[in-house]
């Protein structure tokens, strides 16, 4: 056996640690099948729902996080390597084995997740997404697609095949070695894979090609159209009527604290917004209510000691804005001339908290200017509610199509929460003059604004 010096030991040691860790960690193709049955039901369907899009990056980044793993053991195994091609001093042996199995899973279960998901584009759309609360980075999926299939990364792969076979019979040596023989064991049930592989690349990396340049002109789409969009939908959010005197005053603002609780939600309306010839039925906006301190601490509400900071009172708001989804005081959310104050009936305090913490995960997120659902990197103000409440307490609310988009407005959201019995109305402002009403005349008088 080869001796090794101390550092060298601890090396390969942790490099082993790690690798049998991550093939530990690596998402059960149970895990993938149940993938795949949502992924048909979401794309007959035309768009995934919010615990469909939460099962799906949550498996992705489990990957992720083995995937950089995996890398970080390749980089710190990189001194006790010489250059492929060369003769293998003694040392770096047991290190070109752990390497040689870091690449071979790195290869594999980059070639199983494109291979099984490049064609479909409500997944890839889904996963090229950011999302700080997972840690996915913008563009993941592409940037894997393009590392398994760029002919650099390719050659080196081959040529560590064609090596590790020449050198077969010296590497058996360490079947005995504790460092190395768990290591050579999960090499041997790789085989058929590398072997595999070794047919597939080429046309991988001719797949890849075309898909980039297919997929080229239709980005460059989406960022001017996009910017458009944005441009437009900031300059009417901001007119306004000067000389108008909101509706809602300090003693309403004042009642709607006293009765609000935590996962409740409001729908309000600015008589002067020139928004409203733009967005559909009377009740145009929609923001959900997170709650006092106070209130979420006895609830059990767990969040980051940042976000903690941010939501003191007087906020008690999670609301999406021209400027983004972030919290904000009652006082601003009901400067308007008309609310109403909506209650989902939950089962129990455990799906209430759940639905606050899930909330409380896209603050801020950007204003979503397309008012597109099937994305949750951007929000619209009745979004945030729509993926708080999603799922929950027996709540489920479907998207309709508007403008060939999946989207969800306030009274859409409104009419179903009533209809399937979903929610309560707590209080209502502004539908019977300057007037604050409760239990069924409040009901009467919002469904009377629906048409239900």
């Amino acid at each position: 056996m080869t001796s090794l010096s101390s550092s060298q030991y601890a090396l390969l040691e942790k490099a082993r640690d790690t690798l049998l860790a991550a093939k530990l960690a690596l998402p059960t193709i149970e895990k993938v099948e149940a993938v795949d049955q949502s992924l048909t039901e979401s794309i007959a369907r035309g768009y995934f729902t919010p615990d469909e899009e939460e099962r799906i990056r949550k498996v992705f980044s489990d990957y992720l996080h083995v995937r950089m793993a995996l890398h970080q053991t390749l980089f710190s195994l990189r001194p006790l390597l010489p250059r492929l091609g060369k003769k293998l001093a003694p040392h770096s042996q047991q290190a070109f084995v752990a390497a040689w199995l870091a690449g071979c899973i790195l290869m594999r279960s980059a070639r199983f997740m494109v291979s099984r998901y490049h064609s479909e584009p409500m997944l890839r759309k889904l996963l090229n997404r950011a999302d700080p609360l997972y840690g996915i980075p913008e563009g993941s999926f592409d940037h894997i697609q393009r590392g398994s299939t760029r002919p650099s990364v390719l050659v080196r792969y081959m040529r560590a095949v064609h090596f590790a076979e020449q050198h077969q019979q010296e590497l058996q040596k360490f079947t005995q070695d504790p460092l190395t023989a768990p290591l050579l064991k999960i090499l041997a049930q790789e085989q058929p894979y590398i072997e595999k592989q070794k047919r597939v690349h080429a046309t991988a990396y001719t797949q890849c090609q075309f898909f980039r340049i297919k997929s080229k002109p239709s980005r460059q789409y989406h960022a001017v159209m996009w910017g458009l969009f944005e441009t437009s939908g900031r300059a009417i959010a901001e007119m306004r009527n000067p000389f108008h005197q909101k509706r809602v005053r300090r003693r309403i603002r004042k009642k709607v604290i006293d009765v609000m609780q935590p996962g409740d939600f409001l729908i309000t309306r600015h008589d002067d917004a020139m928004s409203n010839l733009f967005l559909p039925g009377f009740w145009p906006h929609a923001a959900f209510i997170i709650g006092t301190p106070e209130q979420r601490q006895q609830l059990g509400v767990q969040m980051p000691e940042e976000q903690l900071e941010r939501s003191q009172f007087p906020v008690c708001v999670l609301e999406a804005k021209k400027d983004g989804v972030r919290f904000r005081a009652l006082r601003e959310t009901l400067h308007v001339d008309a609310f109403v104050l909506f209650r989902p009936l939950y089962k129990d305090e455990t799906q209430q908290r759940q639905s606050v913490e899930r909330a409380l995960s896209h603050e801020g997120k950007l204003y979503d200017f397309e008012f597109d659902f099937t994305r949750s990197d951007r929000l619209v103000c009745t979004e945030v509610v729509y993926r708080a409440l999603d799922g929950k307490a027996g709540l489920h609310f479907d998207l309709i199509r508007k403008a060939g988009r999946f989207t969800l407005p306030a009274e859409e959201l409104m009419k179903q929460g009533l209809k399937k019995k979903q929610v309560e109305i707590v209080l209502c402002y502004g539908l019977m003059g300057n007037k604050l009403c409760s239990g069924e005349r409040s009901t009467n008088l919002v469904k009377r604004s629906l048409n239900l």
